[in-house]
């Protein structure tokens, strides 16, 4: 019996609504509505399933409600309940028996952000091309199962890589990820074809899989973010629920040839893998990934510092849709930036561009203090080291993305920073910092809006950005960063406790 399975019996048998259940276990209503319908589970060890135990334990007390409980245990749990084993207990027990841990996969994806450098990609292995060269090749080949499929795409990129004239690949594959994932020399073979492929001057049009589960959904998507950093892919996605009866592959490389192969579920280890050259039926394939196409959405739009115009524009749409936010920096978001550092660090900025980056933050600010009126912004917040501030070695995050070389904050201007963050926070009720004492996740910035997208980069120098809409991401971030909050809440939950704590940083800057 799975834990939403549990949940559901739990609440409908204590005739308990989410709302309800959400305060007394100190959880937002829609994490609960998440939980109870099985879009997420809950992450290992979590506060939040003791307090649900202790929570049904009280109000599952009359004799028909335990008779219900007990024998759905005995029917579909190993657990043999102890004599002397409270009602919290055997729940906790009970609950705790299916114990996935759904921010590991958001976890291991952005560690991969934080570690990515711009590099030139090795050399792939050496294959033989002459002998799988398009002039030489059948119109159509069949090769079995995983490793007939792993051979025909490297046969199908060494081909692209011969052909002299660039162009646009079409990939697209929901069938099982093994074939792609589990052997790491064919994985170091096919990124380095397709990277040196890129460098050639050809492009990718890539439809992902995004009802996978998460941990699948978010390693295939960091596999590529090297690639994505080149600015020559195009991300998209299926926005519709599909039953994953019928799985297929479809690589295209419209002048040159295609891969395709169809399996049931994840019966995938014996199918039959076509790579065909024949030009008619390529065009044909090409055809039918474009009607595909038709019905997707972009997946993410991927900024860096080349494309920072670009990225100011999608951040000013994204704030100000009305909705609640989190974010997670490494320090301090620049939406709490007060003008008077604005006009400071805007100084230091050495691009022709830099007069107009003023007036827009100074927009920024204003639209923000807007939209506390009605929705709330909550930041996790960990204060820099005090001697890494006055030696000037705390950097603005993203400051790369504004002119040409990253800025560091000087003493007086983080400490101008920290003056209008306390502002905020005795002025908005819709405004909340909570301070970690340890940075989760350093060099990872993480800034959702509850339904509307995320917006997730890298901090460190060279910076990036991936701004994501996609409805199952989107939660799933979110759903991480109330978990978040709620860690480090019980560090520091009151305002006034933040408020001293920022203040005695001022008062030591001052020093």
């Amino acid at each position: 019996m799975k834990f939403f399975e549990k949940l559901d019996l739990l609440m409908n048998i204590t005739n308990t609504p989410n709302s309800l259940l959400a305060r007394n276990i100190a959880l937002d209503p829609s994490f609960v509505s998440r939980l109870r319908r099985g879009i997420r589970t809950p992450a290992k060890n979590e506060n939040y399933i003791k307090a649900m135990a202790e929570y049904f334990s009280r109000n599952c007390s009359a004799q028909y409600q335990k008779n219900v409980l007990f024998e759905t245990i005995k029917n579909t749990s190993r657990l043999v309940p102890e004599f002397n084993e409270t009602m919290v207990d055997l729940l906790y027990n009970w609950f705790s028996e299916e114990e996935i841990d759904n921010s590991r996969p958001l976890e291991n994806f952005l560690e991969g952000f934080k570690d990515f450098k711009f590099k030139k990609p090795s050399h792939a292995a050496y294959i033989d091309l002459p002998n799988i060269s398009e002039s030489t090749a059948a119109n159509q080949e069949i090769l079995y199962g995983i490793e007939g499929k792993q051979n025909a795409v490297i046969k199908f990129l060494s081909l692209v890589l011969k052909n002299k004239s660039p162009q646009t690949l079409l990939l697209h594959s929901d069938e099982d990820m093994e074939w792609l994932t589990d052997n790491r020399e064919f994985t170091a073979k096919w990124t380095s074809l397709l990277s040196q492929i890129i460098i050639k001057g050809n492009k990718i049009k890539i439809i992902h899989t995004v009802n996978r589960n998460l941990d699948e959904m978010f390693y295939a998507i960091k596999q590529w973010v090297p690639i994505y950093m080149t600015g020559a892919i195009e991300p998209y996605y299926y926005p519709k629920t599909r039953d994953g009866v019928f799985r297929r592959t479809l690589f295209i490389a419209p002048n040159t040839a295609a891969v395709i192969s169809n399996s049931i579920v994840n019966g995938s280890k014996n199918t039959a893998n076509f790579i065909i050259t024949d030009k008619r039926t390529v065009l044909a394939l090409t055809d039918e990934f474009n009607d595909f196409l038709a019905l997707c959405r972009p997946l993410m739009h991927i900024f860096t510092p080349f494309s920072k115009g670009e990225y100011l524009s999608v951040l000013s749409e994204f704030e100000n849709e009305g909705s609640n936010a989190i974010i997670k920096t490494d320090a301090l978001s620049s939406i709490t930036l007060p003008v008077d550092a604005a006009e400071s660090i805007h100084s230091r900025i050495d691009d022709n561009k830099k007069d107009k980056l003023l007036p827009y933050h100074k927009m920024r600010i204003k639209n923000f203090e807007e939209s506390l009126q009605k929705c709330s912004f909550t930041e996790i917040i960990t204060i820099p080291d005090l001697e890494d501030i006055k030696a000037g070695k705390v950097m603005i995050s993203f400051s790369d993305m504004l002119g040409d070389a990253p800025l560091f904050y000087t003493a007086e201007e983080i400490s101008s920073h920290f003056l209008n963050i306390i502002r905020l926070l005795r002025t908005f009720e819709n405004y909340n910092v909570h301070l970690a004492n340890n940075n989760q996740l350093p060099g990872c910035m993480v800034y959702a809006k509850e339904d509307v997208g995320v917006l997730v980069g890298k901090t460190s120098v060279p910076s990036f950005i991936f701004a994501i809409n996609e409805s199952n991401m989107t939660a799933a971030f979110w759903d991480y960063l109330n978990v978040m909050i709620n860690k480090t809440s019980k560090e520091m939950a009151h305002k006034k406790q933040t408020i001293a704590r920022l203040e005695a940083m001022v008062e030591k800057l001052k020093l």
